[in-house]
Parts: C-alpha cells; structure tokens; sequence
C-alpha cells in the first residue's frame, strides 16, 4: 500500500516540476482542419438515407467551416475597444437569447440544422430577454463604464442557466460620441431529472434550473423508504433575482403525510440544508428541514452597495450528550428566525477600478432559536436551550475577477477571484450563561508568474467565565499553476490543503473530513483536528481521436484526523488515490464527460483496497471569493 502511496505522490511532484511554461494552450490547427474534414465526410454519407441521416442528427453537430486563424491577441483587442468606447453614451442595449443547441454565441451565421436539433430547442424555455436586463449593471442613456460591462458579464456568465456569454459595443457612427451595446446569451438545457433505485428504496425527481425561461430553479422529489415508513415529499422554488433588486426569495417544503418526520430516526439530511442560517455552526447536531422561507441579497458585484436577508423555518435538530459515559441523541422541532444586513463604503477615493472595487463594511444579524416541543428527556440534559444570537461584524474587502480557461472548465471562460479580506466578528448568545463571541478571517488571493495563489485563515472562540471555549481555527490554500508543457502535452497542477484544529471544544464535539475528503462519511473516531492535503496534475493532450479531446489527470488525497496532539506520529492517516479523463468533443451534442476511479486502501468500518467510480470530480476544487457580508461562527465540523 506504502509503495502504492509514493508512486502517485511521485508523479503528481514530478508533473509538477518538470514542466516547462508556455504559452496558454491552442487547439492544433492542421488537425482540426483534417477532424473538420473526416467529419464533414461523415454528414455527407449519412444524407445518403433518411435512417442514417437521422442517426447523425441525433450524436452529431454539423461542421461549421474552419479556417486556420492568424495569432491573436483577444484580451489586448478588447482592453483596446473597452478604451475606445469609454465614456460614450449608451444609445440602445440589444439582448439576443439562443436555444442550447446549433448556435455560436459569437458567429451570427450559425444555425441549427436538422430535425433534432430544431426539435430539441422547441421543447426549450429561451431566457427571457428581461430576466438578462434584470442582471445588468448599466442602462441605456448612461455613459459606458468598462468596469460596470465587465462586472454584468460575469453576472451574467454565473447563472447556472446561461452556458455562455459575449458582450459587444459598436459605435452608431464613425464620429459619434454614443454606441449600441449588443449581448447574446447561449443558454444550456435546464431540466435534469434523477432517479434512484436499491432494495429498500426509490427516488423520483426533476430540477429545472430555468423555469419556463423565467431564470427561477424549480425541484420536485419524492422518496419512498421502508425504513421511514412513507414517502416524503421535497418541493422548492427559487427567484434568484426579482426585478433587477438582486433579491433572491427561496421556499423550500418537505412532507410526508401523517407520518411524524421529527421523532422518525430513519428521516435522512434533505437536499435542502440550511446553509444561509448558519445553524450547523451555530448549534452542534445534524440539521432536517420541513419547510422554511428566505430573502436575501449578496454583495453580488464588489460594486454592489448594501446586502442583507431574512430567513424563516422550521427544522427538525439533532443533538448529541454524554450520560454514563455514553453518547445519546435527541430530536426535536426548531424554530427559526434569522435577520441581517451590512453596508459597503468605497474605502479609498479615486475612479480607478481598484479604488471602486475596495470596500468597508459594516454588518449586524439576530438569530432566534425556539424549541416549542422539546422532550421531557432535554431539560436534565441541559441541550435544546432556547437562545438569541447578536452579531456584528467590520471588515475591508477588495474583489476583482480575471477571466481564464481550463481550470475548473475544459475551454470555458471562468471567472477567477482575485483581491482580500480582513474581517472581525463579534456577538453574544443569549442562553441560560451569556457568551460573547469573536471571530477573525484574513484572505488573500491573485495570479503570480508561478501561478494562482490563494489562502483563507479564520480563527473562532467563544468566551466565558472560565475563559476561551469552543475555539476553532481553519485554513485553506487554492494554487495552481500556469499551463505547462511537457513535450507535446500541456498540464496544469492542482493543490490544496485544508486543515481545522479545535481547542477546548465539547465532548460531543467530533470533527470529520466532511466534503475535503470524500467517501470517508463521518468516523466514528473521537478528532480535535482535521487536515488534508489534495494533489491533481491535470492534462490535455496534443491530439484528438474522431473529434475526442482527451484530458486525462491523475490525483491523490491525504487526510488526518487526531486528537490531543497535532502531530503525525499521533494521528490516523487516510488516503484516496486515482486517475480520470475530461473528454471533450465540440461535434456532439452533449459534449462534455468526465470519469474518475478512485482507490481507497483503507475505509474503516467498510474495508481495504476498495475502487469507486466517479467518486472525485474536478470541481471540488472550486473558487472561494473574498466577500464579507454576513456574519457568521466559524465552522466546526
């Protein structure tokens, strides 16, 4: 198992090193003209039939001419543009949404072609040219502000409805001091259904992340399990935008009958948790939820002004105690009432877009927790206390965004989050013995001729009369590198570590690797600290197979859980290792894959030398921005 360990650490240190930087990775134009050609072989075979020809408009996308294009320089061009058009008046703001298949988000010449495509894109919702004017930034009569366009793009870009985005500006005349702004919005195919089938259960449901074009996430599910005894049924509904307020309203509602899901031990964690609460840090326990209703608003944009929200539901809560040297749990019903606001001040004077994208920010938040039908079992127990939380919360904050390609994506623009943060939170809980609370969080993040560099450090603690409780301190750093060549290939490198260390915390208090370390669950192994460090060395090779690009990685996680001492020698070390490819093939429909098997030499309680497919994905590397808005206690768990 040793041997097996060095191996994947050898190689994911040695892809690493050894690379050679270059130039930002280009499809190879030769071979893509032949691939063009090979393909546009096999559309005109397939006309020959109305079988065959029906065979390729259902796996295929038509070739659109290709022409082997002279270098270029995009993001010079448009810095160039944006100086030109700055500060002209806005004349009209045209808004173009496409169906998800057969169209080019810049090529205006590109239509569907053939029955499937033409059929698929009937049954599509388009967005609604108003719900992409409710993201924008800017309106028509003003003058035109590059940071302003800029920012409305990846507003734009960040909904889960929109595949892409391309903003344009053309003057109306060749002297006019005015323009006409153009957008175009691909949109991708909104409605997943999910199905799950075992012994003893079944699931049924349906995600609409596009409602009727209306940019609002729909989700039905019901769950059928012998163990519950019913069904249960999970219903939401989410705005995530009212009328250009950047307001988003979510209600979310869950039920099963006369079936008792509090006091049912079987009723598993919903789709739907918590998070805008905050109560999985607020309070220790799992967290169900029956039915809640929320408003909010992010500081969606650095240039956003204020944010704030209000959340209401009911939960059903678990909670963990010690009684003759044995952990138990309870359950019970809880109330919920959670309200906040802050206030962004553009800290430095100037029109620069570092001097409008950095902030102080000023922030508040109650939190009422009620527990209307505890047991008789709590009260001696001294858990399910009703509490009140007060917060507040100053911090400095300075956001701004670079646009790059194969990071999370293969070929997508993605928007990557560059600046800092510095926030204090303080607070009491209201309960049976007043704590005060205080929290710090430091972030910084940018691009550096080694790479993408990034770290976020908070450190949380309540006080009391016997001094610092319940004290947390977590980390984590995001790097990877440039793109790199090795040979032919081009590579990037991944790596990650995470780690939370608890002092003076409850005896029920247990950490776990959580969502840093997947497919470990919840140990049952008494931790105070919890580290893990993730390697990726993720590639994308120099050809193509019949249209197929290829882009195999191969990645390794190590994870630590302890107790008492942060130190190796006295903890448990965990381990995950694999492979996987990203295939990409622009000629079919859905044109994007990914496939991963993971090794895991040890999972204790299940066994050894265990493989799981499609375990790891790429994405749960992610981006953290640096926001500070809402104040929250640093998680524990």
């Amino acid at each position: 198992m040793y041997r097996i360990l060095r191996i994947f650490v050898l190689l994911n240190v040695f892809f690493c090193f050894q690379a050679k930087a270059q130039e930002p990775m280009s499809r190879q134009d030769s071979m893509a003209v032949k691939t063009a050609a090979g393909y546009k072989a096999i559309e005109n075979f397939s006309n020959k039939t109305k079988f065959t020809k029906f065979l390729h408009q259902l796996l295929f996308k038509s070739v659109a001419p290709v022409s082997v294009p002279k270098p270029k320089n995009v993001k010079a061009k448009k810095t160039v543009f944006y100086l030109k058009a700055e500060g002209k008046i806005i004349r009209n703001i045209n808004i173009l949404t496409l169906d998800p298949f057969g169209y080019s988000i810049q090529d205006t010449s590109v239509h569907p072609k053939g029955f499937i495509k033409k059929a698929v894109n009937d049954l599509h919702f388009k967005t609604r040219r108003m719900i992409i004017r409710n993201l924008l930034l800017f309106n028509e009569n003003q003058a035109y502000d590059s940071l302003l366009v800029n920012e409305s793009e990846r507003i734009i870009r960040a909904q889960n409805y929109v595949r892409d985005v391309f903003v344009s500006s053309i003057p109306t005349s060749a002297k006019a001091d005015s323009v006409d702004v153009f957008i175009r919005v691909s949109d991708v195919w909104s409605i997943v259904p999910t199905l799950s089938l075992s012994g003893s259960s079944s699931e049924l449901g349906l995600i609409d992340n596009n409602f009727i074009g209306l940019g609002n996430r729909f989700q039905a599910n019901i769950k059928s399990d012998k163990a519950i005894g019913n069904s249960v049924t999970r219903l939401g509904y989410l705005i995530p935008n009212i009328r250009n307020t950047f307001i988003s309203a979510d209600i979310r509602y869950y039920f099963s009958g006369n079936n008792d899901l509090i006091n049912n031990p079987y009723f598993e964690r919903p789709v739907y948790p918590p998070i805008s609460s905050n109560l999985e840090n607020s309070i220790s326990g799992d967290h169900y939820l029956v039915k809640s209703f929320e408003l909010s608003r992010l500081f969606y944009s650095p240039l956003a002004k204020w944010a704030g929200g209000v959340f209401f539901g009911q939960l059903v809560t678990d909670q963990s105690y010690i009684q003759h040297d044995t952990i138990g749990y309870l359950s019970s019903k809880t109330n919920i009432q959670d309200y906040w606001a802050a206030r962004s001040w553009q800290l430095f004077k100037g029109n620069t877009a570092d001097a409008r994208t950095t902030s102080f920010i000023l922030s508040g938040r109650l939190l009422r927790v009620r527990y209307p039908q505890k047991p008789s079992e709590a009260e001696p127990l001294n858990i399910f206390n009703n509490a009140t939380f007060y917060f507040g919360g100053i911090g400095v904050s300075s956001r701004r965004y670079t646009q790059d390609k194969y990071i999370l994506n293969y070929g997508k623009v993605e928007d990557v989050p560059i600046g800092r943060a510095f926030g204090i939170t303080g607070g009491m809980n209201m309960q049976r013995t007043n704590l005060w609370y205080l929290g710090l969080k430091a972030a910084w993040g940018n691009f550096y001729r080694f790479g993408y560099l990034s770290s976020h450090l908070e450190y949380g603690t309540f006080i009391g009369s016997n001094g610092f409780q319940q004290e947390v301190i977590t980390g984590r750093i995001n790097y990877f590198t440039q793109l790199y060549s090795l040979g032919n290939w081009k590579i990037r490198q991944f790596v990650k570590p995470t780690f939370t260390i608890g002092f003076n915390r409850l005896p029920t208090d247990n950490l776990t690797f959580s969502d840093d370390l997947k497919g470990f669950g919840k140990l049952k192994y008494s931790a105070t600290y919890m580290s893990v460090l993730t390697l990726q060395t993720q590639s994308y090779a120099p050809w193509d197979l019949f249209g197929f690009r290829f882009g195999p990685y191969f990645f390794s996680s190590f994870g630590i859980l302890g107790n008492g001492s942060p130190k190796i020698a006295h903890s448990r070390l965990y381990s995950v290792l694999g492979l996987g490819v990203l295939i990409k093939n622009d000629y079919l429909m859905f044109n994007t894959f990914q496939i991963s098997l993971s090794f895991y030499p040890i999972i204790p309680g299940q066994g050894s030398n265990i493989l799981n497919l499609n375990a790891y994905k790429t994405s749960d590397y992610g981006f953290r921005d640096f926001e500070i808005s809402k104040p929250v206690v640093v998680g524990y768990r």
